[in-house]
């Protein structure tokens, strides 16, 4: 495993950290419970193979993510790892409130102090209610009380506000959504250098897109089986080229995946994508923005939708009928055997998605072009 400086501190971490918002699941459906034997087995497998970066939050996997992870730490593993964690900024109606959440997050982890606590998802609202109960100042409390020990946030918003976030506070850290499909959106890499020349660690979110950059399609798939590169270690080693990153994290959720991505990891480092590497990416970006009209990372942070629309499923099924255009009567077949009330036709557009959505996809037109096009 490589190591980087991060925090302040300039400690080391793992280039590969481990992401508990996509762990296995009983049945493999992302709403189901967590397989929790096997989730233990990988989160320890990959610590064993020299990962010492976990992160959790409080609204994965139903809330049961974070209880998951402290009970894969038992044993010694919570002394080998820092523990990421965030405060679910949408739950905060009072100051007190954050005490609240603050200890029983330290429960469920099993610990008495979180490594790297982040301010969850910030954005121009959630931003507003950090400055209105003066919540930095809060989480510099609890830092004295050594209940954390390094701060930072996440962020899912444009440029303009992460920059005003970066120059409020002394932060240690951040965590922005990054990979070459999304490179010029939300903090994009104008971002992540505005963040190293601050002087803060950057940490990746979604380096493969919520596994869209994974498993190509259409013409994107076409590219890469005429070529010796792999979907998953071309858009990793992408990341890992940028010396601003100082890690990234990946939602493995099978034992596969963390093999695969350890082998990755070892294989990566600042500056070593060749110029063919560079020359194919570049043509893959400008295919997948043609076939990719719906950016949707399938986060899921939009559900649960009133009306019980499968938001995630629908813009899938729309995606591979636009990359993949001969399959469309299949692509229609699948979204007729959706049951009625997860279909896009039956979104109400009260709107409660788009407040939700990382992305800042107006959900509710999407749906409508969706239901247009699949019936």
């Amino acid at each position: 495993m490589q190591y980087r400086e991060f925090g302040k501190d300039r400690r080391k971490t793992s280039i590969l950290g481990f992401g508990c918002m996509r762990l296995p699941t009983t049945d493999g459906q992302p709403s189901s419970p967590i397989n929790e034997p096997e989730a233990i087995r990988m989160i320890r497998h990959g610590i064993d193979a020299g990962i010492n970066y976990v992160d959790a939050a409080r609204p994965y996997h139903d809330g049961k993510a974070e209880a998951l992870l402290g009970k894969a730490l038992k044993g010694g593993y919570r002394d080998k790892v820092f523990i990421a964690t965030k405060l679910p900024l949408w739950e905060v109606d009072t100051p007190t409130q954050c005490d609240t959440i603050l200890e029983e997050q330290l429960t469920d982890l099993g610990t008495d102090s979180i490594d790297v606590y982040l301010f969850h998802s910030l954005q121009e609202s959630f931003w507003n209610i950090v400055k209105d109960f003066n919540l930095i100042d809060w989480a510099e409390k609890k830092r004295k009380e050594g209940k954390i020990q390094r701060l930072g946030f996440s962020f899912h918003d444009h440029f303009g506000i992460f920059r005003e976030i970066v120059d409020a506070h002394s932060w240690d850290m951040c965590m922005i959504q990054y990979n070459y499909l999304c490179s010029t959106v939300q903090a994009g890499t104008a971002g992540l250098k505005y963040a190293a020349e601050k002087g803060l660690s950057v940490v990746v979110m979604e380096p493969l897109f919520g596994g869209v950059l994974a498993e190509p399609q259409g013409i994107v798939r076409k590219l890469f089986n005429e070529t010796r590169f792999n979907p998953v270690e071309t858009a990793l080693r992408w990341v890992w080229d940028q010396p601003e990153v100082s890690l990234l994290l990946s939602g493995m959720s099978s034992m596969p995946h963390v093999v695969q991505n350890l082998e990755v990891a070892e294989n990566s480092c600042i500056g070593c994508l060749t110029p063919a590497e560079k020359e194919f990416i570049a043509k893959i970006q400008a295919e997948y923005e043609k076939a990719t009209p719906i950016k949707c990372s399938k986060c899921r942070y939009c559900l649960p939708c009133p009306s019980e629309v499968d938001i995630p499923a629908n813009f899938e099924i729309y995606n591979n009928l636009i990359a993949l255009p001969d399959t469309e009567n299949f692509d229609k077949i699948v979204y007729q055997f959706m049951p009625v009330e997860k279909r896009a036709g039956s979104c109400t557009e009260c709107g409660t998605c788009v407040d939700r959505c990382p992305q800042s996809l107006a959900i509710p037109e999407l749906l409508k072009t969706v239901h247009r096009a699949l019936t």
